[in-house]
């Protein structure tokens, strides 16, 4: 059962964050990748992230082996975190939309490092670096969303199915 993000998560979602997928192997290690991207559904109750398919194949075989998934999301100039959880996650095809995503996501996420006092070189290897043509989109019905902000509150269940 999923659970219905708040309209204020859904765009903390799809803000200029750092976006970090990941699962368990089959050996039980963690397997993780930077997601280049996410897409909330309408309804606020399924997300899809982008990933490098080469980039991320560990955590690709992971999760169509079954593995759940986690996907950390933390803005850069607050350090505000929220992390989703569910049971499992599946590939679905790609679309304009998806690599439109990633190239705003890019962009946003360069701009947010360089508001930070980057430099505009990261920014740009940023974008050349998350702009990957073998794009993966995997959707997920989260089960649980934590605050995971460092400070006191870090670890609270948001909400829970």
């Amino acid at each position: 059962m999923s659970v219905k993000l708040t309209v204020e998560q859904s765009v903390f979602l799809q803000g200029p964050v750092s976006i970090n997928v990941a699962t368990a192997g089959r050996d039980g290690w963690p397997c993780v990748c930077r997601a280049q991207g996410c897409m909330v559904a309408h309804d606020r109750k399924a997300v899809t992230v982008l990933l490098s398919a080469r980039r991320g194949q560990a955590v690709l075989d992971a999760l169509d082996g079954g593995g759940g998934i986690a996907v950390v999301f933390s803005r850069p100039a607050t350090h505000a975190t929220l992390q989703l959880k569910a049971g499992h996650a599946a590939r679905t095809a790609l679309k304009t939309v998806h690599r439109n995503c990633a190239t705003l996501y890019a962009r946003g996420l360069a701009d947010e490092l360089m508001m930070l006092g980057y430099g505009a070189d990261l920014g740009q290897g940023l974008i050349a670096m998350m702009t990957a043509t073998d794009l993966v989109a995997l959707r997920f019905a989260p089960e649980i969303v934590f605050d995971q902000t460092p400070g006191p509150a870090a670890g609270r269940v948001l909400v829970a199915a």
